[in-house]
């Protein structure tokens, strides 16, 4: 009997030592970051929807307040749809070509705009008007809380969208 409970404890102390431990952060660390996540999969589907030209759906991945830091422009959920309308009236297609890099940032506490879940991406957009092409790349920002982008932080370069709208 001593030895079958001795044997039970090797098993089992065995079996613990080779069970997956719990990640711990390391001190000082105010978040961490990952590359697959139902938040990538929605900043990704608002990219492929501007690409589109797909307002319906760009619009149901926002907030209805969202707010947008369009490189020194602070705008709405509105104004920023109406680039849709703006492109379209001026014959400009927009496709996007790549997401060379989109991550995800989880932070330990909560902060801008009450989120601490935030998408970084940088995304290449090809511009078409005519026979005239620009290639932009636009880095945003996405804070995301309950399922919406609430926040967009976006940097891109105006000249050759205005290249373009001209």
């Amino acid at each position: 009997m001593k030895k079958l409970m001795i044997f039970a404890c090797l098993i089992a102390g065995g079996m613990m030592s080779c069970s997956k431990q719990e990640s711990k952060l390391p001190e000082g660390a105010v978040g961490y970051v990952i590359d697959k996540s139902a938040n990538i999969d929605l900043a990704k589907k608002s990219m492929q929807a501007l690409s589109d030209g797909d307002s319906v759906t760009y619009r149901a991945t926002y907030s209805e307040d969202a707010v947008f830091y369009d490189n020194a422009d602070t705008i709405t959920l509105d104004q920023n749809v109406s680039l849709f309308t703006a492109f379209k009236a001026k014959g400009i297609t927009m496709k996007l070509d790549s997401i060379p890099n989109i991550t995800e940032t989880i932070y330990n506490e909560k902060g801008y705009f009450d989120c601490n879940h935030f998408v970084y991406a940088y995304a290449w957009f090809t511009l078409t008007r005519g026979d005239k092409s620009v290639k932009v790349i636009i880095h945003s920002v996405d804070g995301i809380k309950d399922g919406k982008q609430v926040v967009e932080w976006l940097r891109y370069d105006t000249k050759k969208i205005n290249e373009i709208m001209q």
